[in-house]
């Protein structure tokens, strides 16, 4: 079995393992939050003037997950993504903000450290401590404060914060940040939550402020008229003995998107493909050895892929890219291997055609070449 996520990652591994690793964590945690200004803006993690902050901080924390690589096994239930692919994103991160594409090392880093923060605060005292330190360093813009605590997973937090910005748009937040709070909350409420009583509220509220865009204003509307449709709706749980009737689901509510056709425009296909993700990630949460890993890995790209439409985070790319190395003898593979591929051409090709950075061309090569082994 691979080594999952290192204990910079995982601090839910009990009390000797967290007094082990407790200062290579306090090291991680300094570096994250030199950090902090810079990841809830791209304008300041793009500014060629903080480059020797940020990559400096980058080369850092690469070192500390290197040093953490050689523990013991660590099992956890719930967790995607192996140890080699997070510590493959902050290498790509690093090395792709040094070569100049600092936009999309920002998106790596978000949703690395978002998948790495999934475990952060469950080990004994690092929730506590974590909350401690972040309250002497509130930002005093609130929706760079919400995205911060968004990455990390203080969702609750977040969600306070990105009420009191759009309470008061226009100040302080663009019509595009105004939009990107409502997208924050149908994840949380949806996806993490499974509370659309607590989504219809929150976009109520989201309305009340009448100096919104009038699209973002529609918007709201008709994604509340989606979720009170769907608000009496259980969430589907399945059991390991009834894996068939999981891929029926996944399969039938994703049928579009599995044949290459995606409606980013559609309340209810949002709310949808968030709904689906919840029922998988619960599923992966409850039966981590199970074998439908790389196809549920393959599922949940497609139904995270609005996110990464809107790019606020890469998640479907760390889906797929676990997929094909942690499965590359899978039939699902190929498919992996193809939306990625799709993904990151879409990703850098602009006017002047593909331009794709050396460390994305090489991982890229890697997981070609491990698909065409296995399956010559």
């Amino acid at each position: 079995m691979k080594k999952l996520i290192p204990y910079w990652v995982v601090f839910a591994v009990g009390s000797i393992a967290f007094t082990q690793v407790k200062p290579l964590m306090d090291q991680m945690q300094i570096e994250l939050f030199k950090l902090k200004p810079y990841i809830v803006s791209e304008v300041k993690y793009t500014d060629p003037k903080n480059h020797d902050v940020v990559d400096g901080s980058l080369k850092r924390m690469i070192e500390l997950s290197q040093k953490m690589n050689h523990e013991s096994m660590i099992r956890r239930s719930g967790l995607l993504v192996s140890s080699d692919v997070l510590n493959q994103q902050l290498r790509e991160a690093e090395a792709v903000y040094d070569n100049g594409q600092s936009a999309y090392s920002l998106l790596i880093l978000k949703s690395t450290l978002s998948v790495c923060m999934s475990c952060h605060t469950q080990g004994p005292g690092s929730s506590t401590r974590f909350s401690e330190f972040n309250k002497n360093q509130t930002l005093t813009n609130s929706f760079e404060e919400g995205e911060f605590l968004f990455v990390v997973r203080d969702f609750s937090g977040a969600m306070k914060a990105y009420d009191k910005a759009i309470k008061a748009y226009p100040s302080n937040l663009s019509a595009e940040d105004a939009e990107k709070v409502v997208l924050r909350q149908l994840f949380y409420y949806v996806r993490v939550k499974r509370d659309f009583a607590g989504l219809i509220n929150a976009l109520s509220e989201d309305s009340k402020n009448q100096n919104l865009p009038e699209h973002l204003s529609k918007k709201i509307k008709d994604l509340k008229g989606a979720a009170e449709k769907l608000k009496k709706e259980k969430y589907p749980a399945f059991k390991s003995s009834n894996e068939e009737e999981l891929r029926k689901y996944a399969e039938s509510n994703l049928k579009d998107e599995l044949a290459g056709k995606f409606n980013f425009n559609s309340a209810d296909r949002e709310l949808s493909y968030l709904k689906v993700s919840s029922v998988l990630h619960q599923y992966l949460q409850n039966y981590p050895g199970t074998h439908l890993k790389p196809d549920i890995l393959y599922w949940l790209s497609l139904s995270e892929s609005r996110y990464s439409h809107d790019a606020f985070y890469s998640f479907p790319e760390l889906y797929l890219k676990q997929c094909v190395l942690e499965f590359p003898k899978s039939p699902i593979a190929k498919k992996c291997l193809t939306e990625y591929q799709d993904l990151i051409a879409v990703t850098f090709t602009g006017t002047k055609g593909a331009q794709i950075p050396e460390a994305v061309s090489t991982q890229l090569k890697t997981m070609q070449e491990l698909v065409k082994k296995v399956n010559d």
